[in-house]
């Protein structure tokens, strides 16, 4: 039977993923009306069929509403492919007297149930997929599907504009698209799967003890080794990143928490050899082989004395910018961007030697009581002999200010900053460092000192502002939010290249800094309207290319050569 709300009419035929997800996660609305409104639909649903589709029916006059769309400060987009919309226009019976005309019901902004996504996931064959992983991302938001064993999904609670749906199920090449929403509020899209082919991974040392086990015995700073597969061959060394891994293939590693005997994991490489695999730590290529048709295991064997060799150091003294004197009480660490914790408490002269570094992008962070923070992105080459000099650490000044909306009000956001002296020419900006605005809009970054801070604060809307300031400032601090603006950068595939692009203000201070890594060829900057310089560095930090970018309404795009 038909279930009317406001100007609706809306009848539904429902598969388990709808009603799972309408029953849970949709029956919480705050006002009284619209939870009267889904419990009645999950009534309905509870007592409807196993069929995948929606009819809604509006009446003539319904206005139509403006789409908005929020945005992440950095979103992958990966290949596009279009998307179908499927409405059905099966009216339900109505008297004669009766003169109605069945639209296609739209989107409403203030409406929970929001845009309706289903759809099935099958095989190549046409078989199900049974329960398959469906998970979104529009920005900062990140809903999953609700799936059934026959393969059909549904996701409630979506806008109109571009969503990155992935396809995830064991013994499957993962599947990621980007597809756009209209205002329809249902809509269809479906997915097939191609399955895998596993094979099974063993490291070892030269007398026959567990690869894994040995490098994490001997070498605490490196990770553990990641294995990469696709049909060409390697490069002998990818861009570095400040990650414990290099993303790189299209094959899925999937490794054992607790190796033993050699078993390091299984790879399910995206087709049937012949196919390549090679043995990563980090950006480094130790080694590649050849996978024949019906080989189903590799083995690969590890020196553990010429890892040792690839280690770094990095060697430093930590000083009280004031006096000049030896912060005693210091801890250095240099970590990747995943790991954190530990470190390295200095001696009575200040000085530090932190060894068995992995090469690559490490933050080095530095903490001392009563004194600002040191973060700051460096580069070590494998075995190299890093100095880093005198560090100088002042006191601690937190800086303070408000975030207003765009009417001038107080709002709430979640800040990240980067003080300009510690930043590294050609690195992104990232600290780990993040804090929240409190009710009255005001806000207190920790662990800074004197000089200038790019500051970048968000909504939970998507809604922007960033700003250079001087600490201690001269002017009262305030970042007033307005909707993002987007530019499309691109950049040419090759992993053995990496660009970071970095903004600049109108006093050409830098404002933001992003990287494409070695696998990432396109990507979303989300900026404050406004005209920016901008220019693009190569993995070594040399400069490329330079320019202006204006984000304003309609995206702009960045085109890496």
């Amino acid at each position: 039977m038909p279930f009317v709300s406001r100007d609706w009419r809306l009848t539904i035929v429902a598969s388990p993923p709808i009603i799972n997800v309408l029953a849970t996660r949709l029956v919480i609305a705050a006002k009284e009306v619209v939870m009267l409104r889904l419990s009645l639909l999950c009534a309905v649903l509870l007592l409807s069929g196993t069929a995948l589709s929606i009819q809604v029916f509006s009446s003539a006059d319904q206005p139509d509403e403006q789409t908005s769309r929020s945005a992440d400060d950095v979103t992958q987009l990966p290949t596009t492919s279009s998307d179908k919309t499927v409405v059905s226009s099966q009216a339900p019976p109505v008297a004669e007297t009766t003169n109605r005309t069945a639209v296609t019901a739209t989107w409403q902004p203030d409406d929970p149930i929001g845009v309706v996504l289903t759809g099935t996931v099958r095989w190549r064959d046409g078989t199900p997929v049974d329960e398959p992983g469906v998970y979104l991302r529009q920005g900062r938001t990140r809903p999953s599907a609700s799936t059934a064993s026959d393969g059909s999904y549904a996701v409630v609670g979506l806008q109109p504009g571009e969503w990155s749906v992935s396809v995830r199920v064991e013994g499957a090449v993962d599947v990621t698209e980007t597809i756009t929403l209209g205002d329809d509020a249902q809509q269809e899209h479906d997915f097939v799967l191609d399955r895998s082919y596993p094979v099974r991974v063993t490291i070892v040392t030269a007398d026959g003890e567990d690869g894994t086990r040995a490098l994490r015995m001997a070498l605490h700073g490196f990770g553990d080794f990641t294995i990469a597969g696709q049909r060409d061959r390697f490069p002998d060394q990818l861009a570095p990143t400040d990650y414990g891994m290099v993303f790189v293939g299209d094959a899925k590693w999937d490794s054992e928490r607790n190796p033993k005997d050699g078993a390091a994991g299984k790879l399910f490489l995206a087709s049937a050899p012949p196919q390549h695999v090679a043995l990563l730590q980090r950006h480094l290529v130790l080694e590649q082989q050849l996978v024949q048709p019906g080989q189903t295991e590799v083995k690969f064997t590890i020196d553990v004395a010429e890892l040792k060799k690839l280690a770094g150091s990095a060697t430093l003294r930590v000083l009280d910018a004031q006096s000049g004197q030896p912060l005693t009480n210091a801890r250095v660490s240099l970590n990747t961007s995943n790991r954190g914790g530990g470190g390295k408490v200095v001696d009575d002269e200040g000085r530090a030697v932190v060894e068995g570094l992995s090469p690559g992008l490490l933050r080095c962070q530095i903490a001392a009581p009563d004194h600002e923070s040191y973060y700051c992105t460096v580069r070590v080459g494998a075995g190299e002999r890093l100095e880093l000099g005198d560090i100088r650490l002042g006191p601690q000044m937190p800086l303070k200010g408000t975030v207003l909306d765009a009417d001038g009000n107080p709002a709430t956001a979640r800040l990240s900053w980067t003080e300009l002296k510690w930043h590294t020419t050609g690195t992104k900006f990232a600290t780990n460092r993040s804090a929240h605005v409190e009710a009255d809009g005001s806000f207190s970054l920790w662990g800074t000192g004197r000089g200038r801070i790019a500051v970048k604060a968000r909504s939970a809307d998507g809604s922007l502002a960033a700003g250079v300031f001087d600490n201690p400032p001269t002017t009262d601090v305030v970042l007033r939010l307005s909707k993002a603006s987007q530019c499309v950068v691109t950049r040419p595939k090759d992993p053995t290249r990496a660009f970071t692009v970095t903004l600049f203000d109108e006093a050409k201070l830098a404002i933001s800094a992003v990287v494409l890594g070695p696998r990432n060829t396109k990507l979303t900057i989300s900026m404050p309207p406004g005209s920016y310089d901008f220019e693009v560095r190569d993995q070594q930090a040399r400069l490329l290319q330079t320019g202006s970018l204006t984000f304003a309404a309609a995206p702009c795009s960045l085109e890496i050569r």
